[in-house]
């Protein structure tokens, strides 16, 4: 004679104790851009400039970059995937040059962490700028800002 099982099958409508192991957190780093695309930026240039930014957020494992183009008034692209950067990106503006209102529509994005770093690229014929907090700037080699620049200064050629 056969002794019959005590155990019993669970139902559906009990839970099973269990380890629940939540997806770790990783912190994703990002910086800011603001791109000048005043007409004085000629379209080689501004193709090095997002070829410049691609690369250095390639480099950092950085998946999107915070993008600003900026004549005569700032356009927010938003966070620009850097596959995106690196392929096809339609340029807003082509007009005068006043880069400070899109430098502080940046730093005033709600989205944009009050940590990461400013990119501002330019050709030297802008306005004097104001940037509180880590930035460098990236010109073309042989020109100059009209300021004395507080973070450092990158060339491209």
């Amino acid at each position: 004679y056969a002794r019959p099982s005590r155990r019993q099958a669970a139902t559906p409508d009990i839970p099973r104790a269990g380890r629940y192991f939540p997806p770790e957190e990783i912190a994703r780093c990002t910086f800011g851009v603001v791109l000048d695309t005043s007409g004085s930026m000629d379209r080689t240039l501004l193709g090095k400039a997002l070829g410049a930014i691609a690369s250095y957020a390639e480099a950092r494992d950085v998946p999107a970059a915070r993008v600003v183009f900026c004549d005569a008034a700032p356009h927010d692209a938003g966070y620009l995937p850097v596959t995106e950067i690196a392929g096809r990106v339609r340029v807003h503006g082509r007009g005068g040059t006043v880069l400070q209102p899109g430098v502080d529509l940046l730093l005033r994005a709600d989205d944009f962490p009050p940590t990461a770093p400013v990119l501002v690229i330019t050709d030297g014929w802008c306005d004097v700028l104001r940037v509180r907090r880590e930035h460098a700037y990236l010109i073309p080699k042989g020109a100059r800002l009209p300021f004395t620049a507080r973070g450092p200064v990158f060339r491209v050629s």
